[in-house]
């Protein structure tokens, strides 16, 4: 293995899917879909907003790994993709310093997920292992790619797997408070 840190992001990306599984699996569809109010999200619309925002990243890990990736202005910058990386490292960490919103380009799909949210999350999380693994013939810390949200801010490879794993398992833990909330539906005997 070319990048050895991949395999303990993969494990944490694994558990993530696993967590999700055993903690929502069994919810029904009015609890997945339960929120406080319309400006928080419901259990679903924090894992629909986990697939929503990996899977743009998915043409830039295909591109790197077949060698097709250009680099653009914002990416040949002398250190500015270390810059970006570093400060997007320091904000999205598992366990939120602060409340942040997020971009446009990441936002959930629906307002109203299926009973099938769940799986199709672990299913999700499989191709991005999938798209990590396929990447791991470059070297992370040179390759450098852009984020979904904005054309500036540019980061290696090696930030952007740590960030997007980051912040899975910061979305799985929003997901969980919900389910901890006073006002959240029990399950009817």
């Amino acid at each position: 293995m070319n990048n050895p840190y991949l395999q303990g992001l993969v494990r944490r990306i694994e558990k993530v899917s696993q967590d999700a599984e055993d903690t929502f699996g069994n919810l029904t569809n009015e609890q997945l879909n339960w929120k406080l109010n319309h400006e928080k999200w419901s259990i679903g619309q924090c894992l629909d907003h986990l697939i929503v925002s990996n899977t743009t990243y998915f043409p830039q890990f295909e591109q790197l790994a077949r060698g097709a990736k250009r680099k653009t202005i914002w990416e040949s910058l002398p250190g500015w993709p270390q810059l970006c990386g570093y400060m997007l490292l320091r904000t999205i960490t598992p366990d939120p310093r602060q409340k942040m919103s997020a971009p446009a380009a990441f936002m959930p799909q629906r307002s109203e997920v299926p009973p099938t949210i769940v799986a199709e999350f672990a299913a999700h999380n499989q191709v991005f292992i999938k798209y990590l693994q396929e990447t791991d013939a470059i070297d992370h810390r040179r390759a450098i790619m852009t984020s979904p949200a904005s054309s500036f801010i540019t980061y290696s490879l090696h930030d952007a797997c740590h960030i997007l794993t980051n912040h899975e398992e910061r979305h799985l833990r929003q997901a969980k408070r919900v389910m901890e909330l006073e006002e959240f539906p029990l399950f009817k005997e």
